[in-house]
């Protein structure tokens, strides 16, 4: 536990936990001296737990992509799964009403990866690319002088973290998955949803459907420009028939949003530069999409590796959320492997800024 959390504990304690967990009316009213403030029972740990809110791959607040970090003492979690069970977890997550909220643990037994919960407003994921940025960028930023290597344990997999001081930047060698499924979905299931694009014929082929790890599919849907094409995109009723999405077996149970994309480098640029919006029903729109950067990264890299087999890693700068107003900058590495033809590795990277820190009281037993 950081200095800033142990002052958080005492302030709590100085004023709205002794109210909250106060002696009984009756026992107040036989002090001897009523007008003196009432003593105060402090709550053991399992009753309150300290967060904090960071807007992700940003470095301007009220930008990016907002993520709520709850830390998880150690004691808590040595408690067992029902000291703070998974449904409370995803209540948690519906009271911040964030795109994803997660549950970061203190290590058990330290040093050791530290287990890192991800939760959106409807269910669990395994993996989520702000999640871990942002919390990597806070968990090396809190501490003086600054962290430059975290491990975070998600569903996923292992995932190492690194920190540059200097450029104030987290990154993350993401686990992965990389699987294309075999059926793709077809072009006017999207322009079902899309009333600007099904006036136009830009959108007639099938559309690739991409893993990055199971339980994380996009539809990636290719538009040339951002002008006027991904700017007039219908968020309001979004929402892919789930008749037209098939996945190969073993991957069906994921969450599937769609990924629509307008590359804005020229071809001889080092680093691919590309605007981006990602659509998605519980969601509906995510100003910055960590998981869907590193699919189409992966995909990209893997169309032009068939091609290309001299080229073997691929840097992306990601742009998203401009439309929303939370502009987000994401950047992405891929290295395929000596053929061409697998994702050997893929890093993630991106800023964060620290928003609000406090404290959440638990219900009641």
């Amino acid at each position: 536990m950081n200095d800033f959390e142990k002052r958080l504990q005492d302030i709590a304690k100085e004023s709205f936990i002794k109210e909250t967990f106060s002696r009984p009316s009756s026992t107040l009213l036989s002090t001897s001296n009523a007008s003196s403030p009432p003593p105060y029972q402090a709550p053991p740990k399992s009753d309150y737990l300290t967060f904090n809110t960071v807007d992700v791959f940003t470095t301007t607040r009220f930008r990016g992509n907002q993520l709520a970090i709850v830390h998880v003492p150690a004691a808590l979690s040595l408690a067992g799964p029902s000291a703070l069970p998974k449904d409370l977890k995803q209540t948690i997550a519906c009271e911040f009403n964030f795109s994803e909220t997660v549950f970061l643990h203190e290590p058990v037994p330290s040093p050791s990866p530290r287990r890192l919960d991800i939760f959106t407003l409807k269910e669990e994921l395994p993996f989520a690319g702000h999640p871990v940025i942002g919390t990597i960028a806070h968990v090396c930023q809190s501490v003086e002088p600054p962290l430059e290597r975290v491990t975070l344990l998600c569903k996923a997999g292992v995932i190492e973290g690194r920190y540059d001081r200097k450029e104030k930047m987290a990154e993350a060698e993401i686990p992965h998955a990389i699987r294309i499924h075999h059926q793709p979905v077809e072009g006017r299931a999207v322009l079902k949803t899309q009333p600007y694009l099904s006036r136009t014929s830009i959108v007639t082929s099938d559309l690739p459907v991409v893993s990055i790890v199971r339980g994380m599919a996009f539809i990636l849907v290719s538009l040339p420009s951002v002008k006027p094409h991904l700017e007039k995109l219908d968020v309001g009723h979004f929402d892919v028939d789930d008749s037209y999405v098939t996945l190969d077996e073993g991957w069906e149970e994921s969450l599937v949003g769609t990924y629509f994309y307008a590359i804005t480098s020229h071809p001889n640029e080092k680093i691919t530069r590309i605007r981006t919006r990602m659509l998605e029903p519980s969601v509906g729109e995510d100003s910055a999409t960590g998981s869907a950067a590193c699919t189409l990264a992966s995909f990209l890299s893997l169309k032009d590796g068939k091609a290309n087999k001299a080229h073997k890693t691929y840097e992306y700068c990601i742009q998203q959320g401009v439309e929303m107003g939370r502009d987000s900058e994401i950047f992405v590495r891929v290295t395929l492997d000596a053929n061409g033809k697998a994702v050997h590795k893929v890093v993630l990277a991106g800023r964060a800024v620290l928003m609000t820190q406090g404290i959440m009281m638990l219900p009641e037993a």
